[in-house]
């Protein structure tokens, strides 16, 4: 998800060519420069003769494009991101029903005041799963509730002991399939599932 390009880029000093990705969160420089620079440190976005041209709370990036490929990546920088929220789905008039423990800051702050008690008043449902017992009591919530989307929400990384992988598989294999994924926090991401229709 996200843009991505090709760019020769200047960053404190150093010149190299490297791939370029921005998504909600950061804007990433690959190759003989690896650089994150979160999206919330962009302080101005300007077109300059050579391309793009990025100041930071630290330094100042530029990034050689011709003239209609600046334009559009000056555009998606100066986007503001959507929210968490936005991006899951979720408000105070599409409320989730949540299952499972909610300990992340990111998710938390989301789901604040957006959330209901009842399955049959949620407009989409959140299963919190960190281990396999939560990966069927999310399964069993989205089979008894086919017509709402689920996210499955689970740890990042080799580090989980349910990754997406196996949340994937195990989902298809009950008629459910995926439509679109989510970064939630450093630890965390998610997948919304939705059963296939027949």
């Amino acid at each position: 998800m996200g843009r991505e390009a090709v760019a020769v880029c200047h960053w404190e000093g150093a010149v190299a060519e490297v791939k370029l990705h921005l998504d909600a969160q950061f804007l990433q420089l690959r190759g003989d420069l690896r650089v994150d620079i979160p999206r919330s440190q962009i302080k101005q976005v300007t077109l300059i003769e050579e391309g793009v041209q990025v100041a930071t709370d630290g330094a100042t990036l530029i990034m050689e494009f011709g003239a209609a490929d600046a334009t559009r990546w000056q555009k998606a920088l100066l986007k503001t991101p959507p929210t968490l929220a936005q991006k899951l789905g979720v408000s105070v008039d599409s409320p989730a029903f949540v299952q499972g423990i909610l300990s992340d800051a990111p998710l938390k702050e989301a789901l604040l005041g957006a959330t209901v008690s009842k399955v049959r008043d949620a407009a989409v449902l959140v299963a919190i799963v960190m281990d396999e017992p939560d990966l069927q009591a999310g399964s069993d919530l989205a089979l008894a509730n086919a017509d709402k989307h689920i996210w499955m929400v689970h740890r990042k990384g080799k580090a989980a002991a349910v990754g997406d992988t196996m949340i994937r598989t195990h989902m298809r294999a009950l008629g459910f399939i995926d439509s679109k994924t989510s970064a939630v926090s450093d630890q965390l991401t998610t997948t919304r599932y939705r059963l296939r229709a027949k």
